[in-house]
């Protein structure tokens, strides 16, 4: 049995941040950092071809959410969002999963790759060969989910700075990449 199915079925102890009918979100049980989170589907899957589109949808959405979170709660300065498709890709656990992982300035994780340097006909043919096989893409082909409105009667109160507030913006600035 799969570990993330264990953990869905109650067979192995996680502590739980979020959960609803399609996906969990764990605290990751061995992270490369402090308060790094691991979302998995309910239902196993293999890999991310396998899991249907609205699912998909939903993790990336919780992914971003959980990720501001971290941002709010841990004072870090970045986010590593991975998903590790298949083995070839360092995929350990046969469970569709997307991690989250907190970063700090200096933290000694290290997720940088050396480019390749393809000549012009690689980069060519690669390009010829995706373009084909990607034309029939339309985004009329994913699965919609129902669209909800919510109606509020009441109205808006006046929104006031205070110093919190403050350093919430002040952090968000922080996050955006210098270039």
């Amino acid at each position: 049995m799969c570990e993330f199915c264990d953990i869905v079925q109650g067979k192995e102890q996680a502590e739980t941040l979020f959960e609803d009918e399609d996906i969990l979100a764990v605290l990751h049980l061995k992270p490369a950092y402090p308060g790094q989170i691991i979302i998995f589907t309910k239902e196993h899957h293999t890999i991310i071809e396998q899991v249907p589109d609205p699912v998909v949808q939903n993790i990336f959405k919780v992914a971003n959410k959980l990720s501001t979170v971290l941002f709010e709660t841990l004072n870090i300065q970045g986010t590593n969002i991975i998903v590790q498709n298949g083995t070839a890709a360092g995929q350990t656990i046969p469970h569709f999963s997307v991690n989250i992982i907190p970063r700090s300035e200096n933290d000694g994780l290290n997720f940088q790759w050396a480019t390749k340097q393809l000549s012009k006909d690689e980069m060519e043919t690669a390009l010829l060969e995706l373009k084909a096989h990607t034309e029939g893409i339309h985004p009329d082909m994913f699965q919609k989910q129902k669209k909800t409105i919510e109606v509020k009667t009441e109205e808006p109160k006046p929104v006031k700075l205070d110093s919190k507030k403050e350093d919430y913006l002040i952090r968000q600035i922080i996050r955006i990449p210098r270039v």
